[in-house]
């Protein structure tokens, strides 16, 4: 019999990428979606529930006879109701990992970041596995990634039986990228702080392939997923055609805590505390995956940036 997996947030960004790719697996027999909304596709290996991961999910588990789970579902675009987005990160977390424990899942992969590190002047440079997680109290997705992989920590030392691999992803770039800073960037007066540092992306197919490596060989460990090299916000705005707008922080920071309060979308999406990943460094390595799985990166930061420019150009030609 093949595996029978459950992956959360299956109508997300990766998600839908990530059942696509398990639907085409021999060893995969069953995939069963959860998110409050459906993929957009259908298969006869998919099944979907639409349930807040907040929800009970032990029946699911159960009736599903699941084996392996990848945790995907995350709040990722800042919202206003922070008390929110913390229930269903954290919260909604705690509650699919309670039902692994329960139903006799033997494989766990939780998506992480490496927002998990947080964004600090003094951060090491680059990031490892062993840097301290000091995600940022005044960013909530920061904040949260930082409280889950302590609550990771416990359930592994808990849970022997269950083999759990903690990916920490940079930002994602490729076809798909269409997040608040992606949808910043495409702005044609682009604002910027005037202090910026490097900053990095993984291409969705990389990403996409080392969670499969793992499942197939079922890795366990923590693990950083970046892309090689960096670029600067000037080079993203000008590859997209588009102008660079610097300001000082000084007057960034007022400016755009002002458009946030009052919902200004036409001038920013995130809170001032989103600016500090702009402006301080956390550039990661992906020096221990490599070495350990030998995975070959297919994509660089910049070619993973590229492939985004690409589609966007794309899609404004036809």
């Amino acid at each position: 019999m093949g595996k029978r997996v459950l992956v959360t947030g299956s109508g997300c960004y990766i998600g839908g990428r990530l059942v696509r790719a398990l639907i085409g697996l021999k060893s995969v027999e069953r995939i069963v979606g959860i998110d409050v909304r459906p993929p957009g596709f259908d298969d006869p290996k998919l099944g979907f529930y639409r349930r807040d991961i907040r929800d009970p999910l032990d029946d699911i588990f159960i009736d599903e006879e699941i084996d392996a789970v990848f945790h995907l579902c995350w709040i990722l675009p800042p919202i206003h109701d922070r008390s929110l987005m913390e229930d269903v990160n954290v919260g909604g977390t705690k509650n699919v990992l309670g039902a692994a424990s329960r139903c006799g899942v033997k494989y766990l992969l939780y998506t992480s970041s490496t927002t998990t590190y947080g964004f600090h002047p003094d951060n090491d440079f680059p990031l490892t596995e062993e840097s301290p997680l000091r995600g940022n109290e005044d960013f909530t997705y920061s904040k949260n990634k930082r409280e889950v992989e302590g609550i990771m920590a416990e359930f592994i030392a808990e849970n022997r039986g269950i083999r759990v691999a903690v990916l920490r992803p940079c930002f994602v770039a490729g076809p798909g990228f269409r997040n608040p800073l992606a949808r910043h960037l495409l702005r044609k007066l682009v604002m910027l702080s005037s202090v910026s540092s490097p900053f990095q992306y993984v291409h969705e197919d990389d990403l996409i392939n080392v969670m499969l490596l793992f499942f197939k060989r079922e890795i366990s460990g923590v693990y950083n997923v970046v892309g090689e090299g960096t670029m600067t916000f000037d080079e993203m705005v000008r590859t997209l055609g588009n102008i660079p707008v610097h300001i000082p922080p000084r007057l960034l920071y007022p400016l755009n805590n002002l458009s946030w309060y009052f919902r200004f979308t036409f001038l920013t999406e995130f809170p001032s505390a989103a600016l500090n990943l702009m402006i301080h460094p956390w550039v990661a390595t992906s020096e221990k995956l490599i070495a350990e799985t030998g995975y070959c990166f297919e994509h660089d930061t910049v070619s993973a940036f590229e492939d985004f420019v690409r589609h966007v150009k794309g899609a404004k030609g036809r």
